[in-house]
C-alpha cells in the first residue's frame, strides 16, 4: 500500500482530468459528437502518457527535490530511482505502441509527445522561456492527437481549439512558476519570471491568456456551420476562473497567490480546454461531462493534500 500511495503521489493524481480535457475536443469533434471506443482510447492513452511525464518529471529532479521538497517518494526514499524510471518508460512504450495500432499518424505524434515530454522534464524545465513554451505545446498537441485516433484527420475545429489550449497552459505555466519562486531562485533554477523579469513575465501570461480566449470564441463568428454557439459559456466561465484567481498574483507577485493561481487555472483549465465540444453537442451533454470533472479535480485537491 505504501508502494501504491507513493505511485499516486508521483503522477499527481488530483490533475487526472488535465489531459482528459485537453483531448477530448479533438476526439469529439473528429467523432461529431459521437462517444466511439476510439475516443475512450484517445482519453486513456493520453491520461497514460501524461502520468508517465510526471513520473519523469520527479526522476530528473529529484536531486532538487531532496532540498526542496524532501518528502516526495524519491528523496524520502520511499521509491527508488529505478521504481519510477522503469515503469514511466514502460508507460511510454505502450502508449507509443497503442497509438500505431490505432493509426500511423497518430503513433507518430505520440512519439513526438513523448519527446517534448522528454525534452522539458530533462533539460527545458530549467531553461526559463524554453519550458514555458515546451510544455503547453505538448498539451496543445493533445487536442490534435485526438482527432488523429478517431478519423485519422484533423478537422478545422480542432486547430482552434490547438490554439486556444496551447496559449492558455502558455499563460498557466509562467503564472504558476511563482508558486516555488523562492526555491527555485536559491537552487539556481531558470523559471520564465527570473529570466524576463516578474512584470515582463506577467504581461506575457496575460497576452497569451486573453489570445486564448479570442480564438476560442472565433468559430462563434466564423465558421457558419456552426449550430451549438452556446459552447462560449466556458470560454466565459475559464475566463472569470482564471482572472478571479490571477488578479491576487498581479497585485502581489509571490508564492501563496501563486500557488492560488495554479488552483485557479486548473479549474480554469476543465472549464475552458474541452469548451469547443460544446460546438458538436448540447449544452446539457457539455454540461455533464464537464462538470463532473470539475467536481472530482477540486474534490481531490482539497483532500489530497498533495503539493501539485
Amino acid at each position: 500500500m505504501s508502494h501504491i500511495k507513493a505511485y499516486l503521489e508521483l503522477i499527481r493524481y488530483p490533475l487526472f482530468a488535465i489531459p482528459i480535457v485537453a483531448t477530448l475536443p479533438g476526439a469529439l469533434i473528429a467523432s461529431e459528437g459521437q462517444l466511439t471506443w476510439r475516443v475512450v482510447a484517445a482519453l486513456i492513452i493520453a491520461m497514460f502518457g501524461y502520468f508517465a511525464g510526471m513520473i519523469k518529471n520527479d526522476y530528473f529532479h529529484r536531486e532538487t527535490d531532496a532540498l526542496t521538497n524532501p518528502e516526495r517518494p524519491l528523496p524520502s526514499h520511499r521509491l527508488t530511482p529505478k521504481q519510477a524510471l522503469l515503469p514511466a518508460s514502460i508507460i511510454y512504450a505502450l502508449c507509443v505502441l497503442c497509438g500505431f495500432l490505432l493509426n500511423v499518424k497518430a503513433g507518430l505524434l505520440v512519439m513526438g509527445l513523448v519527446a517534448i515530454s522528454h525534452l522539458y522534464n530533462a533539460i527545458f524545465k530549467a531553461k526559463g522561456i524554453l519550458g514555458s513554451l515546451t510544455l503547453p505545446l505538448g498539451i496543445g498537441l493533445l487536442n490534435v492527437f485526438g482527432a488523429l485516433v478517431v478519423s485519422g484527420s484533423v478537422p478545422r475545429l480542432v486547430w482552434y481549439a490547438f490554439g486556444a489550449t496551447t496559449l492558455y497552459d502558455l499563460g498557466t505555466h509562467i503564472t504558476t512558476t511563482f508558486k516555488d519562486i523562492s526555491r527555485d531562485r536559491e537552487q539556481g533554477i531558470t523559471t520564465t519570471p527570473m529570466q524576463l523579469g516578474i512584470r515582463p513575465a506577467l504581461f506575457l501570461a496575460a497576452i497569451a491568456t486573453i489570445l486564448a480566449f479570442v480564438i476560442a470564441l472565433l468559430p462563434y463568428w466564423l465558421e457558419e456551420s456552426l449550430t451549438q454557439k452556446s459552447y462560449a459559456v466556458w470560454v466565459i466561465l475559464g475566463m472569470l476562473a482564471a482572472v478571479i484567481t490571477r488578479i491576487p498574483l498581479y497585485l502581489r507577485p509571490n508564492e501563496k497567490n501563486g500557488y492560488f493561481a495554479l488552483k485557479g487555472s486548473m479549474i480554469g483549465s476543465i472549464l475552458f480546454f474541452p469548451c469547443l465540444i460544446g460546438a458538436q453537442v448540447s449544452l446539457l451533454i457539455s454540461i455533464s461531462i464537464i462538470l463532473p470533472l470539475l467536481f472530482i479535480t477540486v474534490l481531490l485537491l482539497r483532500t489530497s493534500r498533495q503539493e501539485v
